[in-house]
């Protein structure tokens, strides 16, 4: 894994050398650092290499966006931006993982003394993963090893054998006074107390009890019968037996990997042999190899690098997710806009303007305007656009059609359609047409700010309802209480 790690920082390390001496140009912003204008500048030199006809989807909803510049300036800023910032968060996952490769590395480094410690007396088995080195070379497949509990020697075993044996004949009786009488189940453990000790259970006549030391119900023999109850203590090789004559009356209702498995045999033995040492020493030879090992690393730094491409692809993504919001919001204000657009062109046109003054004048109040508040509004950048498109010699009708073609709204296609339509055949009878389509975009504005607030209404439902519960519970938990008092 280190090896990835180093070629992806190689990589950019070339890369920005490469590209030191190319200038990010429009593309930076004044509040970009350093660093990351050093990301743009690769961003840059990337895109060289990527068609253009790639991005004509988004040149053409930066063109909605921007109608004065077409979008294409601002498509390449925003296809440069936004790989910058996924070579960024690469860039910095990948460090940030092979800092935690060289971690765990320097923490599997050669096992001191080839020895593995052991759990305590009961905690059970644990697991080791660890890689040899036999005569130098490096085997490729870890070794997982189990390395058994501490074990009890022999007399230690026979103690705690002779301490269990005297406990369970009190430990076994349940609900019951003794074992001359049992009329209630019996409590058979499997191990007692923390001793690392197994149980098993036997009875002598399984027809008056189970071994689970539960009275079978169709025992029904009042005077009771004698059962002897074995119990087979075992610790590993060491086995005892230990019977309890007790009276039950009937129940009261209550190649390298032949190498590899060969060194995992020799260490299994070697576990066996040295069960009751507190360490597992490890062979440190093997078919005249002298063996070294090491503590597997772990995969965390693989993790950090996915991770990392996980995120600068769902920052990627998100770019894209953020122009199409962009896009609904310019439909909205457009919308919006209109019927106060239909509303200035009839008050003009009426007044004796032409339709072309009247898109100069409504043009030079709103960039009068965008001069005071520097506010850019999308319907009025359009018309801007129309206006330059007359101004530089395209035919009045068909700048009009463009607007509407250019605006992607079916409202300003119609405008535009109606304008053209007028100047063709005349302008008789634009002035009620135009009235027409402002009281139709004046309804359609009412219609759309009652269904927002029908919206909003909604929404609000469920934080009143729960403020409605915390007033209830407010008023009724005191009056509660007041009745227990």
């Amino acid at each position: 894994m280190m090896i990835i790690h180093f070629l992806i920082l190689l990589i950019f390390l070339i890369l920005f050398f490469w590209t030191a001496r190319i200038e990010a140009g429009d593309s930076a912003d004044e509040k970009d650092g350093w660093v990351y204008k050093r990301f743009l500048k690769i961003s840059l030199f990337i895109l060289k290499f990527m068609p253009a006809g790639n991005h004509e989807s988004l040149r053409k909803k930066h063109g909605l966006l921007s109608p004065s510049t077409g979008g294409k300036a601002e498509t390449h800023k925003y296809m440069a931006r936004k790989t910058a910032e996924l070579l960024l968060i690469v860039f910095f996952g990948n460090a940030l993982g092979m800092c935690v490769t060289c971690a765990d590395m320097a923490g599997s480094g050669v096992i001191e003394g080839n020895a593995l410690a052991r759990n305590s007396y009961g905690e059970g088995d644990s697991t080791a993963s660890v890689t040899a080195e036999i005569g130098g070379k490096k085997l490729s497949n870890e070794l997982q090893i189990t390395i058994g509990e501490r074990r009890y020697d022999d007399s230690e075993t026979e103690f705690i054998f002779d301490e269990i044996e005297n406990r369970l004949a009190v430990e076994i009786l349940g609900e019951n006074k003794s074992l001359e009488h049992v009329d209630h189940d019996l409590r058979l453990m499997e191990t007692l107390d923390d001793l690392p000790v197994s149980i098993s259970w036997r009875p002598d006549n399984y027809d008056i009890l189970d071994g689970e030391g539960k009275i079978r119900e169709d025992f029904q023999y009042p005077k009771g019968e004698t059962v002897v109850l074995t119990a087979e203590l075992s610790y590993f090789d060491h086995r005892r037996e230990v019977q309890f004559p007790i009276k039950v009356y009937p129940a009261v209702q209550s190649t390298e990997d032949s190498v590899h498995d060969a060194l995992l045999r020799k260490i299994s033995r070697f576990d066996e042999e040295t069960a009751s040492s507190e360490k597992l020493v490890l062979p440190d030879r093997i078919g005249g190899y002298s063996v070294t090992y090491r503590r597997a690393g772990k995969r965390t730094g693989a993790l950090i690098l996915f991770l990392a491409f996980l995120c600068g692809g769902a920052v990627y993504a998100g770019r894209d997710r953020d122009l199409n919001e962009k896009l609904r919001e310019r439909e909205k204000e457009m919308l919006r806009d209109y019927p106060e657009i239909l509303s200035k062109m009839i008050l003009l046109f009426s007044a004796g303007m032409t339709m072309r003054g009247t898109i100069e004048k409504l043009v030079r109040d709103y960039e009068k305007r965008q001069a005071k508040t520097g506010k850019k509004t999308y319907a009025y950048e359009e018309l801007k656009v129309t206006l330059y498109e007359m101004n530089s010699g395209i035919p009045e009708s068909q700048a009009y059609e463009n607007l509407g073609n250019r605006a992607g709204i079916r409202h300003y296609s119609r405008l535009g359609s109606m304008l053209s339509q007028n100047l063709r055949k005349g302008s008789a009878g634009l002035l009620h047409a135009l009235e027409q389509e402002s009281a139709e975009a004046f309804a359609e504005r009412k219609a759309s700010a009652r269904k927002r607030g029908e919206e909003a209404g909604t929404k609000l439902l469920l934080p009143m309802g729960i403020m409605l519960m915390i007033v209830m519970v407010i008023v009724i938990v005191p009056a509660f209480l007041s009745f227990n008092l």
